[in-house]
Parts: C-alpha cells; structure tokens; sequence
C-alpha cells in the first residue's frame, strides 16, 4: 500500500500581507471585478461567446486576488476541518468555469472569516443560496456539485428560527445525487487516481454527514448500514500517495458512526421485547466505541509520525471528542432508562456516563482550544460539548445531586464555567449568531437556574454519619424552583397546553410540569439541540397548530422539524 505524503497537500499560507492584499484590490478599481476575472481566470481556450463568472462575482465585487485569496482561507480554515476538496483539484481559475456553484460556495462559505471584509458573508451566502437553487432547478449532476450541497449542509448560515434551517435539505440532495452519480460504487477505472479519490472520499464524507445528522436529529439514517465502500474503508485512507493526511480521520469516523447507527438500529427493533436488556446494550455498545477509538489513537500515532502538519494532531483529537460524545449519547439513553428504576452512586452507568461526558469537555478546553482553531471547527462540534456539559448539570439538581460525591460537584461547575468562557470568548466566537456564542449563553442560562456558585465548605449530614456530604450547591437566597418551571432535558407534552396556546397555572396544576421522578426526562441530543436553538423543550407529542410558548419574554412558535416529523411518523425511540 502507498503511504500518504503530506508534501502533495500542505495547506497554503494565507499569512499575506493584508495591506499588500488591499493595495492590490483597490489597484484593480481601474476595472471592473469580472474584467480582473478574465484576464486573470482564462478558461485556456479560446470562445466565441465570452463567459460570464458567477453573480458573486459582480454584486460582491470580487476581483481575482481576493477569490485567491479566499480559496487559500478555504483550504487552510474550513478544508482541514471538513476535508472534503482536494486543493489539486479544486482550483479556483478552473472551477469558476466548471463549476460556478461550487465555485460561490467556496467563496461564501470562506467569506466567513475573511476579517478585512466582514460585511461579506451574508450577501455571499445569499448567492450561495440561489445557486444551490437554480442547480437544483437546472438539474446540476456532477461530483463538485454534489459537494457544494454537503458543504452549504455543513455550513450553514445561523437563522433565528428552527425551522428556517434547511441543512437537513441541503444533505438529502448531496446523498441522493451521490447515489445517481454512483458515488457509492467503486470508481470506474477509466478515471485518473485523483478522481478516484475524489468520488470515495465525497461518498463517505455523506456517510458520517448522514450518520452523524440522524442522530442529532432523531431519525435513521438514510443510507444502508452494510454500504459497501464505508464498511470497507478502514485502510482507505493509506491506498494511495495522493490520499489527502485528513482521510484518515474521515475513515475514523465512519467506522465510529457504523457502530452507533448498528446499535439505534437495534434498540429501534428490539426495545420493545420483553427480555431484551438496555442498561446492558448500551453499556456493551459504549465499551465498543471505547475499543474502535483505542484502535483508532494507534494508526494515528502510526501516520502522524510520516506527517509534519500540526493540524493533524488536532483533527486526531477532534476525533476522540466526537467519540466520547457518541459514547454519552448511547450512555444517556441507558441512564434515561435507569433513572426510571433507579441507581445509585456507584452505578457503573453513572461513572460511565460522567466520565464520558467531563472527556468531551475536557478534549476542547485542554486540546482543542489553545491551538486557536476552535473558531474554524464545524458547527455540530460546538453542539456536542453542549451537550455534554448540559447534561452534567442535569446531575446538580436536588434529586440527583446524591449520585455524585463532594469532589465531582466542584469538578463538574468548574468544569461547565471554563467551558462557558472559551465558548464566548472572542478566540472562539466570530459574533453573537456564531454558534459557540449561542452555546455559551445557552449554557449560562441552564447554571443559573441551578443558582449554582462555586462549592464552599462541606455540610454535615444531621442524620446518620454514614450518610454522604454534599457541597453547597445552592445560593443563600435561592428560591424554590416553582413547579410551573422547567429546563432541559424536561419536556412538556401538548396535551398540556391551554386553549389560548399558553402555559397556564391551571395546566400545571393539572400536570404540566413536573420536576423529575415526575415528569418525562428526554435526554436525547435531539430533543437537546432544539431546546438549544428554540429555548424551549421538544413536545412529546405533535403540538396544536399555532401553538406557541413564552420563554424569557420571547415568542417561540412551534417549528415543523426533522425531529418533529419523526415523532408524527410514530418513531417511539429518540436518539
């Protein structure tokens, strides 16, 4: 097997001059953005009809050396974290003509961090989105087109509302595109190495997209477990010189993502059986993760070692927060079930779940983090240490707070308070709609409704002495939660709203809201995720038409979701 050479792939460095960079566009005002397009992107043959460069080009005013300028952003900020473009490939003086829609989403997608010009993302995401649109239209099949879907999927615009989101969309089209395309088959031997490549690497980037969506989202997958190029993919990543050093964390995640899709698909057949055992599925299933990544850190030490690119490293450990995560979202669905029954302290469920759940948080603030990279990683990144932090301090509430001893109460709000700064920080978020900052007020919002502040001195018990101590958790002058409250993982079912579309004291006397050992507890990270983006819980049940909720003074109006949809469809089990 060739080995990959990281001299075919070293990222570009964008660490130009930036007032050599302005000059130079300010120099080209002497013509117009798609003047500077010809005569510095030729298409190499002669036409008799001139062609015109994509819209972006014209009404963002792009001249050629900020479009070079942005394909070196792309492919030094977002490719390394999402790599699925090959710089040999992809090249900008060849896919403005070949490709205009791949071609204004790299732009636009890049535009994100182009700090020179901030106000240029929102414009360049609108023509992103109109050619997505017109592609579609036009019916557009081609393998750069199908990545320009995965990406725009990948990197979405922030939208104020659930629904507005269409990344669910823009993923479905990639996958069934990819599948007309027969990306999912081995590559005809009539293309060139590169290409072969190319057409894997695109097929199992909308793999793990498509696993990693459907749990975050509640529904299955839409593409088989046995796909055969994804199964077969472990050694992809070394079957070539031309493999880029980033494929072998994308074979990593596909494997990992085969073994969480395997196991929802058998806890979506199997739950219902009177003898099956979940406590003992998802342990059994989180002890697989914890061996598919062990494997994984040594064929990782085994190519960093060939490889000179520090970002590698980073993507190795992006890799193992991803895992821990998976590992508490399989572990959450065990501690859901048991709570039911209940455990105690020293439950192997409970040990699990918090050491998988204090590893993701500590895999970015430790790792993550002082690398200076946060701000270029993938959105659902952001989500997943949310989520791992919320559920944590799920455990502070006085019903569970017995599950964990003095030294892991202060360990956790310590924990979930770090986490909070590195997410607002402005090393980590680009603006107030960057999703690190949502994140971090997000998690703010559920600690103070804990009122929890740093531990104290220890309080003895006045019962038996053999009964534990607990840190103070709690202000001096907390209130009583009041019973018409609720935070995440809460949900509230439909039933329970009034005829006005409001939560009233009448429907919470009558059950609306409970706190736990009462009410429902959906610790599912789909149910998570929205309650993030909305503010609010998922229903249990579909909502009224025209229902809508006050949460903080704010108007939130039920959403027609994927994850709403796969509870219309009858789907009894949520991940």
């Amino acid at each position: 097997m060739m080995r990959a050479q990281s001299t075919d792939v070293r990222p570009p460095d964008i660490n130009i001059g930036r007032k050599s960079l302005m000059l130079q566009r300010w120099t080209s005002k002497a013509r117009s953005p798609e003047e500077s397009i010809r005569s510095n992107f030729s298409p190499g043959y002669d036409l008799e009809t001139p062609l015109s460069p994509p819209d972006i080009v014209k009404h963002c005013a792009l001249y050629a050396e900020e479009i070079d300028y942005l394909f070196k952003i792309f492919f030094e900020r977002v490719n390394p974290f999402f790599s699925i473009l090959d710089p040999e490939l992809h090249i900008p003086e060849k896919l403005i003509w070949t490709c205009p829609f791949l071609f204004t989403v790299i732009c636009a997608v890049s535009s994100r961090y182009y700090e020179e010009r901030p106000s240029l993302y929102l414009p360049a995401m609108e023509f992103a989105r109109d050619a997505a649109g017109r592609a579609l239209i036009d019916g557009s099949k081609s393998v750069d087109v199908c990545q320009a879907y995965l990406l725009m999927a990948v990197y979405p615009v922030p939208k104020k509302k659930w629904a507005e989101d269409r990344s669910w969309l823009l993923k479905g089209v990639a996958i069934r595109m990819a599948i007309e395309l027969e990306l999912n088959q081995p590559p005809p031997t009539t293309c060139s190495e590169r290409e072969r490549l190319n057409r894997t690497r695109t097929w199992l980037n909308c793999y793990y997209v498509d696993g990693s969506h459907a749990i975050q989202f509640g529904k299955m997958p839409m593409l088989r477990l046995d796909d055969y190029l994804a199964s077969h993919s472990g050694e992809w990543y070394k079957s070539s010189s031309m493999n880029l050093p980033f494929d072998v964390h994308l074979c990593a995640y596909v494997h990992i993502i085969i073994i969480v899709a395997r196991w929802r698909s058998i806890m979506a057949d199997d739950q219902k059986a009177a003898d099956f055992d979940v406590v003992a599925s998802v342990l059994g299933t989180e002890a697989e993760l914890s061996r598919e990544m062990a494997l994984w850190v040594e064929l990782y030490a085994e190519e960093f070692s060939r490889l000179s690119l520090p970002i590698c490293a980073y993507r190795g450990n992006t890799t193992q927060m991803i895992t821990a995560y998976l590992r508490l979202v399989v572990l959450a669905v065990g501690f859901q079930h048991a709570a039911k029954l209940g455990f105690t302290r020293d439950s192997e469920l409970v040990s699990k779940s918090v050491q998988a759940a204090r590893a993701v948080i500590h895999i970015m603030a430790e790792r993550l983090y002082p690398t200076g990279n946060l701000r270029f990683a993938m959105e659902a990144n952001f989500l997943y240490v949310s989520f791992a932090a919320a559920f944590l301090m799920n455990l502070l509430r006085p019903k569970l707070l017995p599950l964990l001893d003095e030294e892991l109460q202060e360990g956790i709000i310590q924990d979930v308070s770090g986490l909070i700064d590195i997410l607002g920080s402005k090393a980590v978020a680009l603006d107030g709609r960057h999703t690190p900052a949502l994140c971090s007020r997000f998690l703010s919002s559920l600690l103070a409704k804990h009122n929890s502040k740093p531990p104290r001195a220890t309080v003895q018990s006045s019962s038996s002495p053999n009964e534990p101590r607990f840190y103070a958790q709690y202000s001096d002058d907390r209130q009583p939660t009041p019973p018409h409250s609720y935070s995440w993982p809460d949900v509230m079912h439909a039933e329970d709203v009034s005829a006005s579309g409001r939560y009233t004291e009448e429907s919470a006397a009558e059950g609306g809201f409970y706190q736990y050992n009462d009410a429902d507890m959906d610790l599912s990270s789909s149910h998570f995720v929205q309650t993030v983006t909305q503010g609010f819980p998922m229903c249990s049940h579909p909502a009224p038409e025209h229902v809508s909720i006050f949460t903080n003074g704010s108007n939130w109006d039920f959403p027609d979701t994927p994850a709403t949809q796969s509870l219309q469809d009858g789907d009894s089990w949520r991940m």
